[in-house]
């Protein structure tokens, strides 16, 4: 009987892929899989869906609780990972728990990105990563009728989409950061100007937030350059950067996100980083690239987890589909469709 001990940090859809795929290939071993959210994995592409009532919550989950057990995963949610001692092959976790590994796949994904001069308003803006976001706008959205929307990532035109659903009225702030991390141009502006407009929002092009005044629990007056705009939300839509902050010390190199090469490998042997949480090698560009993504994150997780159990395969991608935005290399499966 085996007895390697493989943890994986994170459920996100790399995450949860990497376990899959180490079961598959290694049933003998242990597999831990530790999460600092109560729930089991789901597809966070599909909260704004949620928020828009085109479907339950039981729909965004990849897995039921049961059958991690029923594959020999022991699932634990809502633990937090505070560090990592690799030269004894630990992770410790908030509760000062150590859990000792033979192989770690790191899938920690990403948190929501909020530009330096906007962190000063930080407190009055809406994000959308997890469930507990979704509870969240679902709140507000029973008072709130108009919304002001910022950036131009991901997630944004499909929260738009839901809150045109749900006749909500809705101002989109647009600017040259709007799009990070894809390279903002004038004919992109363009055309995702014209296809917001087309559906009724009111685009604030080329918009400087100037100032938020709370005037009640449920209203903000905000500037916009010029423009004086009455919202009962705001939201902020940014991408994501790697959530990799408790591995500082850790003695992982880390830079964007934590570097590891072509096979997901970060140089300490048994120890692999995959999904939006990595910057991986590429051997033709001879730099790093991040990745973004729920399909590219469950390619990448399974990459991880053939690896770990002496698998030889690349983390390839054309090189023609990687971009480079503000020095970071990227990427992505990001659309313009609205």
């Amino acid at each position: 009987m085996s007895k390697d001990h493989f943890v994986i940090i994170g459920n996100g859809p790399a995450g949860n892929q990497a376990a899959l795929t180490l079961k598959e290939k290694a049933p003998e071993a242990a597999v831990t899989l530790i999460s600092k959210e109560r729930e089991t994995c789901y597809r966070p592409h599909l909260l704004p869906d949620l928020i828009a009532g085109k479907m339950q919550e039981e729909g965004l989950y990849v897995c039921p609780i049961g059958s991690y057990k029923e594959r020999g995963i022991k699932l634990r949610t809502g633990q937090r990972v505070v560090g990592l001692n690799l030269t004894q092959r630990e992770v410790i976790l908030d509760h000062k728990e150590i859990v000792r590994f033979t192989g770690l796949i790191i899938a920690v994904g990403g948190r929501p990105r909020i530009p330096e001069p906007l962190l000063v308003f930080r407190e009055h803006m809406f994000t959308l990563k997890t469930l507990d976001d979704v509870k969240l706008w679902t709140a507000r959205l029973s008072r709130a009728n108009n919304i002001l929307m910022m950036g131009g990532d991901l997630t944004s035109f499909a929260v738009t989409k839901a809150l045109l659903s749900l006749g909500k009225k809705v101002f989109f702030m647009l600017n040259e950061d709007a799009f990070w991390p894809v390279r903002s141009n004038e004919a992109l502006f363009n055309e995702v100007s014209g296809k917001l407009a087309g559906r009724g929002v009111e685009v604030l092009p080329k918009g400087r937030l100037k100032s938020i005044a709370r005037l009640s629990d449920d209203a903000y007056e905000v500037l916009v350059d010029g423009h004086r705009i009455q919202a009962g939300m705001i939201g902020a839509f940014f991408g994501l950067v790697p959530d990799v902050q408790f591995l500082t010390g850790s003695g992982l190199r880390i830079d964007r996100g934590i570097l590891v090469d072509e096979y997901l490998h970060t140089g300490y042997e048994g120890v692999c980083a995959t999904g939006d949480c990595a910057q991986i090698f590429h051997r033709s560009i001879r730099d790093y690239w991040t990745s973004i993504g729920h399909d590219n994150a469950v390619s990448l997780g399974r990459t991880a987890a053939l690896n770990l159990v002496g698998g030889k395969v690349e983390a390839a991608v054309a090189k023609e589909s990687i971009f480079e935005v503000q020095g970071i290399k990227v990427n992505t499966s990001w659309w313009t469709e609205f």
